[in-house]
């Protein structure tokens, strides 16, 4: 289906991204609504643990982000970046002397 040019595999790479991205926050928030629906019911509260285990579901996935974020920009710094091109490009022609004298 997709052959083995540069675009293809940047295109299933980046569907790969999306779909990690949707699992690390689908995860963490539907088990913590089970985990607190299946204490309430134990415990006989009023959603307070459904509550609770929410919020945690909420900021893991959030922290999994942040993570995800981290490492991605680490990996973005480390590969051939247009930034990195510039930067090189610079350092060139501040090595050479100006010949406009």
């Amino acid at each position: 289906m997709f052959g083995g040019n540069k675009s293809s595999k940047s295109i299933l790479q980046n569907l790969a991204l999306i779909s990690q991205v949707g699992i690390m926050m689908l995860i963490p928030i539907f088990g913590g609504v089970l985990l607190g629906a299946f204490l309430d019911r134990q415990f006989n509260t009023r959603g307070i643990f459904l509550i609770i285990f929410v919020i945690l579901g909420v900021g893991t996935s959030f922290r999994n982000l942040y993570m995800l974020s981290v490492q991605k920009g680490r990996e973005y710094k480390n590969s051939e970046s247009p930034s990195k091109y510039v930067d090189k490009y610079t350092k060139e022609n501040d090595k050479k002397p100006d010949k406009r004298s």
